[in-house]
């Protein structure tokens, strides 16, 4: 599965003063997309369906930025085909939902539900500086789920994020790393397993499972990044009994 963006809508909640500080950190947000596309992030930019709607300062929609004059024009022209090829992450939240018992996840007591989904399908978060917390190249976030027993789970997780060009850079080994890693389907994954976990060993009812993963499944990523948990875990195991309760730090 592709490396891909996500847009925290978080980020776009507190409005900006007004019109030129929009205009700023809106072209400072386009650097950094830029940049990571350079790095070979897919050039697409998942959205919530409704942020043409969102202001950026007062009366002033993400609609109406991408129509104004002032704003070079690059820029607006870059931000539309990014945000007009990705379907809306809205759009299959209810299926992550269902995959993955994915319950809530919150950031600074503030549920975020695109943060959420790039989690799922472990993303390149990208934020627009609106406020300082935002100002970072790591989010912390809380998440609440289901597991495969349907006991609730509380975990705390920290993820990738941009909002300047410079946090691209201060990722650009993981980003090599998860686009090295990145698998078409449930087949192809297996077939690279000897590559990818060397020090993993599968059974054949964990195979027939793997290869049933298709295209465009949001479960596919997911396994792909618990394997890669359990291959880090493996390679440090050296002695004692297996403990699964072993934290794992995720999305570094």
């Amino acid at each position: 599965m592709d490396l891909e963006m996500v847009l925290n809508e978080l980020s776009l909640q507190t409005p900006v003063s007004d019109q030129q500080t929009a205009r700023q950190l809106m072209s400072n947000l386009i650097g950094t997309i830029r940049k990571a596309t350079a790095s070979g992030v897919k050039r697409v930019l998942r959205t919530s369906e409704d942020i043409n709607t969102i202001e950026l300062a007062p009366g002033y929609p993400v609609a109406r930025w991408r129509n104004d004059k002032e704003v070079n024009r690059e820029e607006r022209s870059f931000f539309r085909t990014l945000t007009s090829k990705a379907p809306f992450w809205t759009d299959v939240a209810e299926e992550i939902k269902n995959d993955f018992d994915l319950s809530q996840v919150w950031h600074q007591g503030k549920e975020a539900r695109g943060l959420g989904f790039a989690v799922i399908i472990d993303a390149l978060v990208v934020s627009l500086i609106s406020e300082t917390c935002w100002d970072c190249s790591r989010l912390d976030l809380e998440m609440r789920r289901l597991d495969e027993n349907e006991d609730l789970i509380d975990e705390r997780l920290e993820i990738v994020h941009a909002s300047r060009s410079n946090h691209v850079q201060e990722h650009a080994e993981w980003i090599k790393n998860r686009i090295r890693t990145a698998v078409l389907d449930g087949s192809e994954l297996w077939n690279r397993r000897k590559e990818l976990f060397p020090n993993l060993e599968f059974c054949e009812n964990v195979g027939k499972q793997i290869q049933s993963l298709s295209i465009g499944n949001p479960m596919l990523r997911q396994v792909v990044k618990r394997l890669f948990e359990l291959e880090d875990y493996s390679k440090s195991w050296t002695s004692g009994s297996f403990n699964p309760n072993n934290p794992v730090k995720l999305s570094t």
